[in-house]
Parts: structure tokens; C-alpha cells; sequence
């Protein structure tokens, strides 16, 4: 006799812990950022240890926001949390390694991307963003190979048109770098943080013995309205289908993803500019 009110109890819990989870995401859509995590760390009191899938999609959604905030200890400490739960789940490697991007550690970095990578080769943006790291770290062969295989996946994706646009810049390759960045801002006439980097590159292009890097370590592209993930809502599944899991996959849709951009800030711009401005980008 002591179980039905168990069994009924957890049922409204999962009922409340939807209702919790689309409350954390309206706010975080809405830059109310202090109360989307205040409601994700009710979901994490109410999940105990009782359900890890709940508890890991907290600890994912804590870390999104901090990261989005540029908090990026705090967004490591709740995206380790998720992992400490779901060893397995290539978004959360994902996510580490764009963190470790940031901050500039190679190591862990290169480590949580590709690891990323080998649970999802196929990733668009997995790939896309170990390039970018590749490069950033000093691998510029190797990360431009990667950035062009990832524009390969998506012919038409303007974040790895922009990344391929820094990459070649801090290069030198002016032409190739303009292309690019062209190209981009024709896909995504509205995004302010390709016209700036289309506009500094363009600058820099233009002006002999140029021995500096970009201002200000180029544009300001961590704007904390952008989110890297989708928009789409989380996927609650009944208590009796299998598994009981929450569907935490929608981080796959690249369509209508809002990623925060990284800082393109390593190299030095020289005066000398490509003549290569007939690059074929694909």
C-alpha cells in the first residue's frame, strides 16, 4: 500500500519538472538570466539523485547560461556536473571544449573537441569548431582542412564561412579572407558580427607595413543575447515508454542555432595582401 502514493507523487513531479523546465528556458530566452539558473537548480533539488537524465539537462541548461554570460568557471563547473552523470553525451564535450576555446587552453580544448568528435563525427558544428580551435591553437594547416570540411557539410553556413574568414586573415590571406566573409554576410546580411569582422578585415587589407592585430582583439562576438544551442523545446516523454528519458538532442537543429561567437583574436595582420581573391571557398 505504501507505493501508490509514490507512483502518484512521481508523476506530478515530472509534470512540475516540465513545467520548471519551460519557465528556465523562457527566461533565458528572455536575458533574465539569475532566475533561468534559480529555476534550474529547483529542477536539480526536486531530480536528486533520482532521475540523472533530469539532473544532467539541468546542469546542461546552468552551463548554456553562464556560458552566455561569459562566466565560463561556472559554466565548466555545471557542464563537468552534466558529464560527471553522462559520460557519453557528445554535447557536453562539445560545449567543454568551446569553453577551453575561450579561455585558451590548447590542452583541454583539443581534448573535450575531440572527443566531441569521435561520439560525433558527423556534426557539423563539431566539426566546424575543432577546426576553428586547431587554427586558433596553431594548427593552421590542420584547422583550415577541418573549417573546409565543415563547409563541405554545409555549403551555406555562415559561421563557418566567418571562422574560415578570421582563419585566413590572421594568416595574411586578405583575399581569400574578404571571399569568405563576403559570402557570409550575403547568407546573413543582418548579422552585425560578420559586417564588423567583413569591415576590419577590409581595413586592415588596405594599409601597408600593418604590424598590429585587430582592435580590441577583433569584434566583440560574445554577446550575451546570442545562445549556441536551439531554441527547440525539450521532449518529455510518458512515464511508460522506454526508457522515461527527456529528449536532450536538441542541440542538433544547425538551422536555428545562435551561437555564441568566439574571439578571433590570435595572429599578427601583415601589409602583404593575397592575390587570391578567386579562392574557391568549397
Amino acid at each position: 500500500m505504501s507505493e501508490a502514493p509514490l507512483i502518484i507523487f512521481s508523476m506530478i513531479d515530472r509534470e512540475e519538472l516540465k513545467r520548471l523546465f519551460q519557465e528556465a528556458n523562457q527566461r533565458a530566452e528572455a536575458r533574465q538570466y539569475s532566475q533561468a539558473i534559480s529555476v534550474y537548480r529547483k529542477v536539480l533539488t526536486m531530480a536528486g539523485t533520482h532521475d540523472a537524465v533530469v539532473a544532467e539537462c539541468a546542469h546542461w541548461g546552468i552551463s548554456e547560461v553562464f556560458f552566455t554570460l561569459g562566466d565560463y568557471p561556472q559554466a565548466l563547473q555545471a557542464v563537468e556536473s552534466a558529464l560527471s552523470l553522462n559520460p557519453c553525451e557528445a554535447a557536453y564535450y562539445y560545449l567543454k571544449g568551446v569553453i577551453y576555446t575561450r579561455i585558451g587552453a590548447e590542452p583541454e580544448a583539443l581534448m573535450a573537441l575531440g572527443k566531441a568528435l569521435q561520439l560525433e563525427p558527423e556534426k557539423h558544428k563539431v566539426v566546424r569548431e575543432y577546426g576553428w580551435a586547431l587554427h586558433r591553437f596553431g594548427y593552421c594547416k590542420e584547422g583550415l582542412e577541418m573549417l573546409h570540411k565543415a563547409l563541405s557539410m554545409k555549403p551555406d553556413d555562415h559561421r563557418t564561412l566567418t571562422d574560415l574568414g578570421w582563419a585566413y586573415a590572421v594568416e595574411g590571406s586578405y583575399g581569400a579572407s574578404l571571399v569568405c566573409l563576403e559570402h557570409a554576410l550575403e547568407l546573413a546580411p543582418h548579422d552585425l558580427g560578420i559586417a564588423v569582422a567583413l569591415s576590419t578585415v577590409d581595413r586592415y587589407a588596405g594599409v601597408p607595413q600593418a604590424r598590429s592585430p585587430i582592435p580590441a582583439t577583433g569584434p566583440n562576438l560574445t554577446a550575451p543575447d546570442e545562445d549556441w544551442d536551439d531554441e527547440e523545446e525539450e521532449d518529455w516523454e510518458d512515464e511508460e515508454t522506454k526508457g522515461d528519458k527527456l529528449d536532450d538532442e536538441a542541440w542538433e537543429d544547425e538551422d536555428q542555432e545562435d551561437e555564441i561567437w568566439e574571439e578571433k583574436d590570435e595572429g599578427v595582420w601583415e601589409d602583404d595582401r593575397d592575390d587570391d581573391s578567386q579562392i574557391d571557398i568549397h
